[in-house]
């Protein structure tokens, strides 16, 4: 549990989705790789999902689930976006990826069921190249260290103010 303020919270999820099999499609898990290495003056769990991004369910509350995944939203490979589960429209075809309605068929059976996170944030990073491969792309893997930062910023019980803003890409 993490402390904020004076009342207790739930848990605090980090949740890594991807293929790393295919590349830039593993975005996430590469991620939550790195971010296992940092050390944190505050509880969070790390989730390495792949391909099973509902694992993020427990017999605990969660108050912040953030996932990072390989999203396709129309912007340069590398491009990094931040965004809420409300934000994802399939019609248009903007902000999707492979993961996203089994995720977000997960946060609807939450909420039936009251387990639903009180925040739950997105860091997709566009890919470059989905193909049979282990390997990041240059630029994703450039930008791990910058993605590993926002979520730092998004699990911290005293995030800096006036960095991020809810909806914006990061390019």
């Amino acid at each position: 549990m993490i402390q904020m303020g004076t009342e207790c919270r739930g848990r605090v999820v980090v949740l890594g989705v991807g293929n790393e099999l295919f590349k830039d499609e593993g975005i996430g898990v590469h991620v939550v790789r790195e971010l296992a290495r940092q050390a944190f003056t505050f509880e969070v769990e790390i989730i390495e999902a792949g391909t099973v991004p509902d694992c993020w369910q427990g017999d605990k509350p969660v108050s912040r689930l953030v996932v990072i995944d390989a999203v396709h939203g129309g912007g340069e490979p590398g491009a990094i976006y931040k965004f809420s589960p409300e934000d994802v429209d399939f019609g248009n075809g903007m902000l999707t990826s492979n993961h996203q309605l089994s995720f977000l068929d997960s946060l609807k059976i939450g909420e039936i069921t009251g387990c639903k996170p009180e925040k739950t944030v997105i860091i997709g990073i566009e890919p470059k190249e989905i193909a049979w491969g282990t390997e990041l792309s240059d630029q994703l893997r450039d930008r791990i260290p910058e993605i590993v930062k926002i979520v730092l910023q998004e699990v911290s019980p005293e995030p800096e103010t006036g960095l991020m803003r809810d909806g914006h890409a990061y390019h």
